[in-house]
Formats: C-alpha cells, sequence, structure tokens
C-alpha cells in the first residue's frame, strides 16, 4: 500500500486497539435495536392486525378507523426499515474496521519510515468512511431494508403474508421461480413458552447466542450445576453450553405474558358466561300443582 493521506504509517498499536474493541462490541451495538425496541414494537405490531381486539373496537366506534390503521401501520413499517438501516450501517462499520485493522497490521509487519510515518499522520476516520461506502456500494443489491428481518417480523405480527424470493444463485438465475411464501402463525404455541429443562411455562428467559435456544434461568443454573453442557433441545449441535453463550430472551418474556393475558381473558369469559347460564335457569323454570 503506497503511503499517502491514508497510508497508516508504523506503529498504530493503539488504533489496533480501538478496532479491537469495538468489533467485539457489534453485538451490544445491535442488542439495543434488537432485544428492546424491535421487541416492543412487535407488540405494537400485534395490535394494529385487522383481527385484532383493537383493531375490532376502533372499526366499531369509528368510521375512519380503517384509514388510521393504515396510517398507522406504513409508520410503522417505516420506522422498521429504519431501524433495519442502522442494523446494516453497523454492519458496514464493523466491517470496515476490520479492513482497516488488517492493513494497519500489514503495514506494521512490513516496516516502515518513522520519518514518513511522522510527516504524514495516519487518517484512520478517513480510512473507516471510506471503506464503509465501498462495502455499502458492494452490497447495495443485498441489503434490502424491506426484506431485512427486522422489516419482515414487523409485518408477519400485523398479520402480512411474506413473499421472500430465492437469491438467484439457489436459482440458477431464473427469477420466475415460485416465492417461498412465508405466513406468520399469531398464536403462540403453548409447547414453545415452556423450558426444554424445566418442562415449565418460562419465567425467566434466557436465549442462547451461538444455538439460538430458549431456556429458564433456573433450569440452565440446575443443568450446569450438574456439569451438563450439551443443549437439551433435541437435535441440536451446540455441546458447549455455558452462562457467556445466554442474554435475556426479552421477546419470550413478552410471549409468556400475553399467553397469561390471554388465558386471564378467555377464563373471565367463560365465567361470566356461566353465570348468564345460571341466571337464566334459575328464572325460567315453573312448577305446576294439580
Amino acid at each position: 500500500m503506497a503511503r499517502g493521506r491514508n497510508s497508516h504509517g508504523a506503529g498504530g498499536g493503539g488504533a489496533l486497539l480501538a478496532c479491537n474493541r469495538a468489533i467485539e462490541r457489534q453485538d451490544d451495538y445491535k442488542s439495543s435495536l434488537k432485544n428492546k425496541l424491535h421487541v416492543r414494537m412487535k407488540v405494537v405490531a400485534e395490535t394494529l392486525r385487522p383481527d385484532s381486539r383493537v383493531a375490532g373496537i376502533l372499526k366499531e366506534s369509528d368510521d375512519g378507523a380503517d384509514d388510521f390503521l393504515l396510517s398507522a401501520r406504513n409508520r410503522l413499517k417505516a420506522i422498521a426499515e429504519g431501524n433495519a438501516k442502522r442494523m446494516y450501517e453497523i454492519e458496514y462499520f464493523v466491517d470496515a474496521l476490520k479492513e482497516v485493522r488488517t492493513e494497519v497490521q500489514n503495514e506494521n509487519q512490513g516496516g516502515g519510515d518513522e520519518g514518513d510515518a511522522a510527516a504524514d499522520a495516519p487518517d484512520y476516520e478517513r480510512s473507516i468512511h471510506e471503506a464503509m461506502d465501498r462495502i455499502r456500494d458492494q452490497r447495495e443489491n443485498d441489503s434490502s431494508l424491506e426484506d431485512h428481518e427486522m422489516s419482515t417480523e414487523i409485518r408477519q405480527a400485523m398479520g402480512e403474508k411474506i413473499q421472500k424470493k430465492r437469491s438467484r444463485a439457489s436459482r440458477g438465475g431464473d427469477d420466475d421461480e415460485d416465492d417461498l411464501e412465508i405466513v406468520h402463525n399469531q398464536t403462540d404455541d403453548i409447547r414453545s413458552l415452556k423450558c426444554p429443562i424445566t418442562g415449565m411455562l418460562f419465567v425467566n428467559p434466557v436465549k442462547n447466542k451461538v444455538c439460538h435456544h430458549t431456556y429458564d434461568r433456573a433450569g440452565l443454573d440446575q443443568m450446569l450445576t450438574a456439569r451438563k453442557h450439551t443443549c437439551p433441545v433435541a437435535g441440536c449441535a451446540n455441546k458447549s453450553l455455558a452462562l457467556d453463550q445466554v442474554e435475556e430472551d426479552e421477546e419470550m418474556k413478552l410471549k409468556v405474558k400475553r399467553h397469561k393475558t390471554r388465558e386471564e381473558n378467555e377464563k373471565r369469559k367463560r365465567d361470566l358466561e356461566e353465570e348468564d347460564d345460571m341466571e337464566d335457569g334459575e328464572g325460567g323454570g315453573f312448577t305446576v300443582l294439580e
């Protein structure tokens, strides 16, 4: 690499350390979007479904409800695409850091003229921005905001059917192949809300960042205490289960809460229906005396 304004010169130990730290924190950059904001957006999206209770109440009470709901759905999709763009930018940033890190490492290994290094101070910021621009241009066709998982999950939560196209490579370049239709099932399967270790509804769910399976923290602690390190989900190849692999599963917490609320509402409805039946029975009979 020829020396110039973007040449990093000899040394660069501090820059390498900064790059490594930033690269190691890429999951932290994404978690604030994915584990907090995105989960809550999915809950809001579910209330905007055409068949949701909220939508039904609005339609019964307001003639303009359909327009309002459509506007709200479009707004939520726009926010989701904005979050998808931020996720892509994080990936571009991290990959740009990796490129610059590699360049600095190569220059350090090759040595350099300290006089030139002093004259041409390394411009790491510019190098990172240029690398990001280059990576962004290279991936432009593969970085659809609408098809990013953060967008599709919101659309699924609102009841949309997602038409996800196969990649050109998998289709041999033929764009006329049938699309893969993804239909989101809104009803939470009760089995998916139970810990694979304890068999009980999740209380404090944690998600494995390696194999993406969820366990209750108490059950996981019991497993690890017993020195069992194979993921309890059948067929999972993760045999090095450890606490540093898991993080709080905010989405599962909300699913369990939603399930419990739905069960409580259904029980309350049944109780009211039974009370009505009892009242009807008490006043509907006559005794005829001869």
